[in-house]
């Protein structure tokens, strides 16, 4: 019985110094920073990027072609403008407007994920954060993604309104960029707009 003893308290030293080790690191080294407020929102960008799920929407370039309302909605036919016969998808308007959406993919979640890095490092404590971060790849991480994912989802609450502006004005910029490409995909090709494109709503 004593040994049992012993060894669950060995065991229990070996997990907080495994665990308290990193989290006291982290804390001195943000402490000590020239930047301390810069450092923590480190710690809290490399706890986001541990746990990254990669989100809804397209994550590769491994596309069959675009959504052929974006193209109406900049007023021009799809069918003529689109999916060109005899010619490699890497050099059709498909491909491009893929790269495009790649692309606004791609900002959106950086941005997203730039908003999310300042809130949680307001919110949380650098320890918290570290404690959370070192968990990860363990077997405890079943248990520290659910509250990283609830931390994320608290942030995503308490800045709703910038991040329901910043994807709007995302998609804006967006919309101005593909049409600009599609203009001139269509004059270089001899394809008029279907109709006056309609302004994205200020």
């Amino acid at each position: 019985m004593r040994f049992i003893g012993w060894l669950f308290a060995a065991v229990l030293l070996v997990f907080v110094g495994w665990l308290g080790g990193p989290v006291a690191m982290q804390s001195y080294r943000v402490a000590t920073a020239a930047d301390p407020e810069g450092a923590k929102q480190s710690v809290a960008d490399a706890l986001i990027g541990a746990y990254h799920t990669a989100p809804a929407g397209p994550t590769t370039l491994q596309s069959t072609g675009p959504d052929t309302s974006s193209v109406r909605a900049c007023g021009y036919p799809p069918d003529p403008l689109l999916r060109e016969e005899g010619v490699p998808f890497s050099r059709t308007v498909d491909w491009g407007i893929t790269v495009l959406n790649f692309r606004a993919s791609r900002d959106y979640e950086r941005d997203l994920r730039h908003v999310r890095v300042e809130a949680l490092a307001k919110s949380h404590s650098v320890a918290a954060m570290a404690a959370l971060l070192s968990c990860r790849d363990t077997p405890l991480e079943r248990f520290c993604r659910p509250r990283v994912a609830q931390m994320t989802a608290e942030a995503d609450r308490a800045n709703a309104k910038a991040i329901a502006e910043l994807r709007a004005m995302g998609q804006a910029t967006d919309r101005r960029i593909l049409c600009t490409f599609l203009d001139g995909a269509a004059a270089r090709r001899g394809i008029a707009k279907a109709a006056p494109a309609p302004k994205p709503a200020s």
